[in-house]
């Protein structure tokens, strides 16, 4: 948090060869051949920044600016185009890189203090409905797969072969990149 907006800084402390697509919903860790699914840091992040836009809704605008960063043991292999995805070690140059002023010094006290409140006073009512809004996206994404449609864009789902193998993608590529391991 500063005065130049809210960085969300997703860290991943992964070793080995990650890949995967900026949209993708999974990417891969390959260490030593054996692969390995992990959900897409920048998909886990755009979460991360939706849950604290409601926890501040009353600072908006505010500028929230996500970083997804891995350890320096990771070989990152990720073709990305808006999002930000760096090394451990690059942190502190992109911040660097953000000079305009957004926010004022009260205002970010005013920011800290609404997340340490929210941090402080867990809501069961809102944990339960989280988890059960979770619950059923799940349920509706596996149904949509399973009956050979995207549940991003309702498209069909295509049987493709790519650079690491077998997955489906949906046929309305590239507005829709919707991708899912064959099985």
């Amino acid at each position: 948090m500063s005065v130049f907006g809210l960085f969300v800084i997703e860290t991943k402390n992964y070793n080995g060869l990650i890949y995967g697509g900026e949209h993708a919903e999974y990417w891969t860790q390959n260490i030593y051949g054996n692969k390995f699914q992990l959900y897409n840091p920048i998909l886990q992040n755009a979460g991360h920044v939706r849950a604290l836009r409601r926890v501040l809704n009353d600072f908006e605008p505010l500028q929230i600016l996500p970083i997804v960063a891995f350890s320096d043991k990771a070989r990152v292999k990720v073709k990305v185009e808006d999002a930000c995805v760096v090394y451990w070690s690059q942190i502190r140059k992109v911040i660097k890189q953000f000079e305009e002023k957004h926010l004022t010094w009260s205002q970010v006290n005013a920011i800290c203090d609404a997340v340490q409140t929210a941090q402080m006073e867990p809501n069961k009512e809102t944990d339960k409905q989280h988890l059960k809004d979770i619950q059923n996206a799940q349920e509706q994404k596996f149904d949509a797969i399973a009956s050979g449609r995207c549940p991003r864009c309702g498209s069909t789902l295509v049987l493709r072969q790519g650079k690491y193998g077998k997955f489906y993608g949906c046929s309305n590529y590239p507005q829709c990149k919707f991708t899912h391991p064959a099985e």
